[in-house]
């Protein structure tokens, strides 16, 4: 099945490759008289492929955890890990702009909200990545 997988993803590739070398090289043809029409079969391309693989990117994992319910559980709780450390993330954040500054920047006390949310979110997530590898050395050295 992975062979079929594999043969099946390089003929998707190539024609995707295919299909970019056909426009770019109607572009190079064109010139300056660059018309919307082949600009916008770049965009539908891209659209194509960013759907594909975002189907593909749901798909799997959800194949893979019917396959191994055991490794379906690691996932479940892990999701959820990220949830509860989005919930507390979203319950620190405040907004420390007034009314005017918000004004300036065009944006709203939620909107403010949910950016600082944002970044204590990459905070945590990123101290929890530094003191997993540094207890994975540490670990590593041991055994």
């Amino acid at each position: 099945m992975d062979n079929l997988l594999l043969k099946i993803f390089k003929i998707i590739s190539l024609i995707f490759i295919i299909l970019a070398v056909v426009l770019q090289l109607t572009i190079l043809i064109q010139g300056d008289d660059l018309s919307d029409q082949v600009l916008n079969n770049y965009a539908l391309l891209s659209y194509l492929a960013l759907g594909l693989t975002t189907f593909l990117a749901l798909l799997f994992p959800i194949i893979f955890m019917i396959l191994d319910p055991k490794k379906a559980i690691k996932v479940f709780l892990a999701f959820a890990g990220l949830v509860i450390i989005g919930v507390i993330s979203y319950s620190f954040a405040s907004n420390s702009f007034n009314i005017e500054e918000l004004q300036r920047l065009d944006t709203t006390v939620e909107t403010s909200k949910i950016v600082g949310a944002s970044l204590y979110f990459t905070y945590i997530i990123g101290g929890l990545t530094v003191l997993s590898v540094i207890y994975s050395g540490i670990s590593s050295f041991f055994k």
